[in-house]
């Protein structure tokens, strides 16, 4: 059997709290696996002062790197606690694992947060937003990101933006997305608008539903999102921050189902789609040499039966999923 380690990766910070909700959520995921998710992170972290994170320094994907190939584990699958494909993932974890591997170490690196439809993060979002008070027409809602040098990454918030909307049945002035900061360059417009500017047409009681994951110097009741609406707020406007994502309860049951899905590959789910279907074709000619009359068409129509009733049962959970 394959002898492999997860590892549970953010991208750090110098806050502690970041730190700290990152083993909460590895925790959360731990409760009922045997072979444990290790919190580590990119970069920054193993700066703060153990003292500051009950005795246990941080630990950076470096380090885990080299403590991995001395254990002897042959796949190291890296668990991402992104929300889209920022350069950490796609270009520093490859290049830090390829310079301190030197044996036959693998290295896998599971999907974002935001992946297919990006529904779940939706809901979070969703969710997160009512934990506030606000009700359609309450105000304007700031769906706010960190900004990112990475159109993909931008692209996430956006299309996440477009769910809330639909769900929500809000206009695109009742729900802006915008971010918090971003690179100097025409190149990077794309981050556009930001915080500072958006809020400058909030209505109502706004609220900035925040799209981070963890408690750090950017997010938080005094993190670099609070200090600029506080000082870009006009005159008169009410705005309150939501709860992190890193907050909801489902996030630790999102993170368990990405470690555990292998999803079979495309050649795969067509031949076993293609072998279902002959099956129940073949099934009723099979059954006559069997079977009695009047059994098999009691069979038959319960397989008809089955094949509506399936389809229309997945439809019907995936609408209370949303709702």
């Amino acid at each position: 059997m394959l002898k492999k380690r997860v590892l549970l990766v953010d991208n750090g910070s110098l806050e502690p709290a970041a730190t700290l909700g990152l083993r909460e959520l590895a925790d959360q995921i731990n409760c009922t696996r045997q072979d444990k998710v290790l919190p580590v992170s990119v970069m920054h972290s193993d700066k703060v002062d153990p003292a500051r994170l009950g005795g246990k320094p941080a630990v950076i994907f470096e380090q885990a790197v080299r403590q991995a190939e001395a254990d002897g584990i042959e796949e190291l699958v890296v668990l991402p606690l992104f929300i889209g494909p920022s350069r950490a993932l796609t270009e520093f974890i490859p290049k830090v694992f390829a310079e301190n591997v030197t044996g036959p170490m693998r290295l896998k690196v599971l999907s974002t947060l935001f992946d297919e439809d990006g529904s779940d993060l939706a809901h979070i979002l969703a969710e997160n937003l009512r934990a506030t008070g606000w009700k359609k027409g309450s105000g304007t809602v700031l769906l706010c990101d960190h900004g990112s040098p990475v159109k993909a990454v931008t692209e996430c918030r956006n299309r996440l933006a477009a769910q809330l909307r639909k769900e929500l049945r809000l206009k695109p002035d009742e729900l802006i997305a915008c971010s918090m900061e971003r690179r100097e360059g025409p190149e990077y417009d794309f981050n556009e608008p930001l915080l500072e500017r958006a809020i400058q047409h909030a209505q109502g009681e706004a609220v900035i539903l925040m799209m981070f994951l963890l408690p750090g110097r950017h997010a938080g009741p005094d993190g670099d999102v609070a200090s600029i609406a506080k000082e870009c707020a006009p005159p008169g406007l009410r705005w309150k921050l939501s709860p992190l994502i890193g907050s909801h309860e489902m996030l630790g049951a999102m993170l368990e189902m990405k470690v555990d899905h292998v999803p079979l590959p495309k050649n795969q789910v067509t031949v076993a789609a293609y072998a279902f279907a002959a099956g129940i074709f073949l099934l009723p000619w099979a059954l006559h040499f069997v079977l009695p009359d009047w059994l098999q068409h009691k069979i038959v129509r319960a397989l008809i039966s089955l094949l509506i009733l399936i389809p229309a049962l997945f439809y019907w959970v995936g609408r209370r999923r949303k709702a």
